[in-house]
């Protein structure tokens, strides 16, 4: 057996799609990561989901642990999926 033989095709995004899409697909499949692929279609970063979200909250959310807890899981995936 070979790796080609385990391999299965994963989600990804592409260096020129949003952020916010590819929060919606990490949020969607309910994916650990997201493959980022370049112009090229070449493997560019791995984006763990915990990072691409902390991106994309308010500076002044991630810096107070107490407004982090008022947005529960239940809402950031509505939020992301429309």
């Amino acid at each position: 057996m070979r790796a080609r033989d385990l391999a299965e095709t994963y989600p990804f995004v592409t260096t020129d799609d949003s952020a916010m899409d590819a929060a919606r697909l990490l949020a969607e499949r309910a994916l650990p990561a997201l493959l980022v692929l370049d112009a090229d279609g070449h493997p560019y970063a791995i984006v763990p989901g915990s990072q691409l979200v902390r991106q994309l909250l308010p500076h002044y959310i991630v810096e107070d642990p107490l407004l982090a807890a008022v947005v529960d899981e239940r809402s950031d995936t509505d939020a992301l999926t429309g």
